[in-house]
């Protein structure tokens, strides 16, 4: 399935920075840590996660998968992404996470 990039907060990072590293890591994707807008914030017992959002226009060209870690990439539009969450394409706890975000991430898309 699907998911989107991520990861965790290295000792002395700010959540910024990490996401910044990981989209990088990830994707080969270069941002700023000021770049990023948080969309919002949950915990669970074990966990806090910051949840954000970076409008940038990137080619698929562009992108470099790190081997091991990241398969494959695309861009999709919130149709395309309702219609994936109906094929069980994306992870589901990433898909709850997606309807819970949508109105702010489309808001973010027609600043």
């Amino acid at each position: 399935t699907w998911e989107n990039s991520g990861g965790a907060v290295k000792a002395g990072e700010t959540s910024r920075v990490a996401i910044a590293r990981e989209l990088f890591e990830e994707t080969g994707i270069r941002a700023e840590p000021e770049e990023f807008e948080l969309l919002d914030t949950d915990r669970d017992r074990t966990a806090h996660y910051d949840f954000y959002s970076l409008k940038r226009q990137i080619s698929l060209d562009e992108i470099v998968l790190q081997p091991g870690e990241t398969d494959d990439a695309k861009w999709v539009t919130f149709d395309e992404i309702h219609e994936m969450i109906r094929q069980k394409q994306i992870c589901s706890i990433i898909a709850k996470q997606f309807l819970r975000q949508e109105q702010a991430l489309q808001d973010r898309v027609h600043k």
